[in-house]
């Protein structure tokens, strides 16, 4: 699955605020909330976590919020389906969800995470029963970094980062993961200009590129490339 994030350039503040979207459906009665480890998202007391609004955008039910947080906030935090009195009713299964603010991001810039729901089938390649048994073998990877510093190309407002992250434990130790799509950024098709991932550690790779506004929508796969084959 590739998590999209997506950093503009819009300066209002002294902080920055992060802003959640998710598409889901629910039932009459029920709203959709986030929270997470830190105080503003409710320190894992659901009741004090960040309640979300629902709005149609085209054939989905887009849940967002916003709050802001100071440069440099990181975080875990997952989804959970509530009641009016947010009484908790359903809750996402799998890993905590991770959120760490990129290098660069200062005061006043808006940081949109745009996620989606985990299901129970989302992490079973990464439990212990998969991992160390059907999955076992000796990695040798070697964690190549995480978030690069955001250029100043966002001040301008017309560009955004888009994150593109990939879990799998499948993936050899001799594969190297891109992704190759529409934009100039992205390769334009051309497989000698796509985008590297970087291994992150956790069976995770993760890239980001500034794209501009007027590119979107973008096209892409994910391309994965070893001493034998591409595919």
């Amino acid at each position: 699955m590739v998590n999209l994030g997506l950093f503009s350039g819009s300066k209002t503040s002294n902080s920055v605020t992060v802003s959640f979207k998710i598409p889901y459906y629910t039932h009459w009665g029920q709203n959709l909330l986030v929270c997470g480890s830190e105080p503003v998202l409710g320190s894992w007391n659901v009741k004090k976590g960040l309640l979300l609004r629902p709005s149609h955008q085209g054939g989905e039910l887009i849940w967002s919020g916003s709050l802001p947080v100071p440069a440099g906030f990181n975080c875990e935090y997952s989804y959970y389906v509530v009641d009016d009195a947010k009484n908790v009713l359903r809750w996402e299964t799998g890993k905590k969800r991770k959120l760490v603010l990129p290098n660069g991001v200062q005061s006043g810039q808006l940081v949109e995470l745009h996620d989606l729901w985990q299901t129970g089938s989302d992490d079973l390649p990464l439990r212990s029963a998969f991992k160390d048994v059907i999955f076992r073998r000796s990695c040798s990877l070697i964690v190549e970094g995480s978030f690069e510093s955001v250029p100043s190309v966002l001040d301008h407002g017309d560009s955004v980062v888009v994150q593109f992250r990939i879990c799998s434990p499948i993936i050899e130790d001799d594969t190297s993961v891109y992704v190759i799509g529409s934009t100039s950024k992205l390769g334009e098709w051309k497989t000698e200009n796509a985008l590297k991932l970087n291994y992150a550690g956790e069976s995770v790779w993760v890239a980001e590129s500034v794209i501009k506004k007027d590119e979107f929508p973008i096209k892409y796969p994910l391309l994965f490339h070893s001493r034998h084959h591409i595919f």
